[in-house]
């Protein structure tokens, strides 16, 4: 019994991060790496490499869960390549014209939503 118990706190700890596999986490993120160039200033315009990534991580965010788990991963990935410009980042869905609102568009974006 205190087994359960322990198991069910550590799976309620874990939270909706526990949504997402750690293998969907890291699909996004590869996808993602191709529009980090763009969203951090390197690039001038967005691939598209980077518009087929986001067709890619859409599709991977099925429930609320799962999208704020996805939107916690690329976070991640953005974060870990340098400044975000957040004017770039927001612009992705449009200029990909992938309608998908849980990408990131801040270092401090909420992902809770």
């Amino acid at each position: 019994m205190a087994i359960a118990a322990t198991v069910a706190i550590v799976v309620l700890a874990a939270g909706p991060a526990a949504a997402v596999p750690d293998d969907d986490c890291d699909v996004a993120q590869q996808a993602f790496s191709e529009c980090v160039t763009y969203v951090v200033g390197i690039e001038t315009s967005v691939s598209p490499r980077c518009c087929t990534a986001l067709v890619d991580v859409k599709d991977l965010g099925a429930s609320l869960p799962q999208r704020q788990a996805l939107c916690r991963c690329i976070l991640s990935e953005m974060l870990a390549a340098g400044q975000v410009v957040s004017s770039r980042a927001a612009q992705l869905p449009g200029a990909c014209k992938v309608q998908v609102g849980f990408i990131p568009t801040s270092s401090d974006f909420d992902c809770s939503t």
